[in-house]
């Protein structure tokens, strides 16, 4: 996914972050169940200035998910789509408060990566400046709406409806501010392709890269 980023203080950056996840497509009834676990998360390219990095912790803390996919024939073949529902990151939801905590005493902000600090947590490099922890809470709702290319690939576009991010601390404590970021439509991308069964988180995070 690419977004830009404004952090007070340190301006405006861009950057691409990629994701691998093992997916699975069942058939369940009438209807594709589709399920999906991250394996690895990491940003590849970034701002000269900012670098956010996400520790081996955080990644392992996304949840797998299933939820219905379309796949549907139009008049330009097959068209695919899969609404990945709402992901929260570092809380847990409240049916009092439907918005994002403002405070680590929130009693819905818990140490979701089991790190041993509050919330989420993300390492942010800075030139000049001693490495930072960012104490993060996130909300995001994502759709997937692609087209089968060729048997056993989908490729297409993330929309990203919804994404919300609040710092609730940080360490040192002046990186406690909490950056706007803005998704980057048309340079957000995925790809779906078939792999052998079998297959596992370890299997994707060795394989050579693909151009």
């Amino acid at each position: 996914m690419a977004s830009t980023t404004r952090v007070p203080f340190f301006g405006s950056s861009k950057s691409a972050s990629k994701a691998i996840s093992l997916v699975e497509i069942k058939r369940t009834g009438a209807a594709l169940m589709q399920t999906h676990k991250a394996c690895d998360f990491r940003v590849v390219e970034d701002s000269k200035f900012i670098k956010m990095i996400f520790p081996d912790k955080f990644v392992a803390a996304l949840a797998t998910h299933t939820y219905p996919v379309e796949v549907e024939q139009d008049a330009e073949g097959w068209r695919y789509r899969a609404d990945l529902g709402v992901e929260r990151i570092g809380y847990k939801a409240s049916t009092v408060d439907p918005g994002l905590p403002a405070k680590i005493g929130d009693p819905t902000v818990y140490d979701w990566d089991g790190d041993g600090q509050p919330a989420a947590t993300l390492k942010i490099s800075i030139p000049l400046l001693p490495d930072g922890e960012l104490y993060v809470v996130q909300r995001g709702h994502s759709i997937l709406n692609g087209r089968i290319v060729q048997p056993g690939k989908v490729e297409g576009s993330i929309e990203t409806r919804l994404f919300e991010q609040r710092v609730l601390g940080a360490r040192p404590g002046f990186l406690n501010r909490s950056p706007d970021v803005q998704p980057d439509a048309k340079e957000s991308r995925f790809i779906l392709t078939q792999i052998a069964d079998g297959s596992s988180c370890e299997t994707l995070r060795t394989a050579p890269a693909k151009p």
